[in-house]
């Protein structure tokens, strides 16, 4: 998707972003950035202001949102960073060696700026899919002790399900 697309697709991804991402993107307006010039900043692979390397993950986000799918992520939203920890160390017990975190770490799917706070992003390419599948599929998930890990691991499985149907690679978003 990455440069390509003319106006029409980027006045789409504007109107059908939610206000509170729209929001986000108006920190480019302090050098004459609307949200929909730095969407197609992002689209098309125009230089990208350095100092707004959050607004352009804001950008990816309006755009994952309109062409992708939102999936659930009950038991995931609203948690605090270190919750991941607590994720990760509840897989160790049952053998399986992933850290969670690297789904919010592992950086942008496309070269922005660099972000220093937020939005904290990562994704998984269908190969690490497929590979994160095959190692969740051969746990036994039902041994994680804690209902609310187990739900949250469940999230994840689903995921990387949708994905693995889908032919698609995962965004995550982390505030």
């Amino acid at each position: 998707m990455i440069g390509s697309y003319g106006q029409e697709f980027v006045d789409d991804i504007v109107r059908s972003a939610p206000a509170n991402v729209l929001e986000r993107l108006d920190e480019a307006e302090d050098v004459g950035l609307t949200p929909g010039d730095v969407i197609r900043q992002l689209l098309r692979g125009e230089p990208m202001h350095r100092d707004f390397g959050p607004s352009y993950g804001h950008a990816l986000e309006a755009l994952c949102r309109h062409s992708g799918t939102q999936l659930n992520n009950a038991h995931w939203a609203g948690m605090r960073f270190g919750y991941f920890a607590l994720v990760q160390n509840a897989l160790a017990e049952i053998g399986v060696d992933f850290d969670p975190s690297e789904l919010v770490l592992s950086g942008s799917p496309v070269n922005l700026p660099e972000i220093e706070d937020f939005p904290s992003i990562g994704y998984l390419d269908n190969r690490e899919i497929k590979s994160l599948a095959e190692i969740f599929a051969d746990a036994d998930l039902d041994r994680l002790a804690d209902d609310t890990v187990r739900a949250s691991v469940a999230d994840l499985v689903e995921w990387l399900r949708v994905c693995q149907d889908n032919g698609t690679g995962l965004v995550c978003f982390y505030y």
